[in-house]
């Protein structure tokens, strides 16, 4: 993200980290659903399941870690007293 947009930028990027949490949630309720019917081993959707859920935290704290210091860098740039 570039330094002039990441402002311009950012409730993009939230409503777009907020979808990706959204599908995650979908996915988790997806393979719920998917080990209820009792088709599949449930050894396997649960590891699938704990896989997915290891996935959306490794992004989230990637991904938000980076928006963390882009909000860092904006609070000190607004907070300067102008000249």
């Amino acid at each position: 993200m570039a330094d002039s947009d990441s402002t311009v930028q950012k409730p993009l990027v939230y409503d777009l980290l907020n979808r990706l949490n959204a599908s995650f949630a979908r996915v988790h309720r997806n393979m719920a659903a998917l080990e209820q019917t009792g088709i599949f081993d449930p050894l396997i959707t649960q590891l699938l399941n704990r896989q997915s859920e290891q996935l959306r935290a490794n992004a989230n704290f990637h991904l938000l870690g980076t928006m963390r210091g882009i909000e860092e860098r904006d609070r000190e740039r607004f907070s300067q007293i102008s000249d």
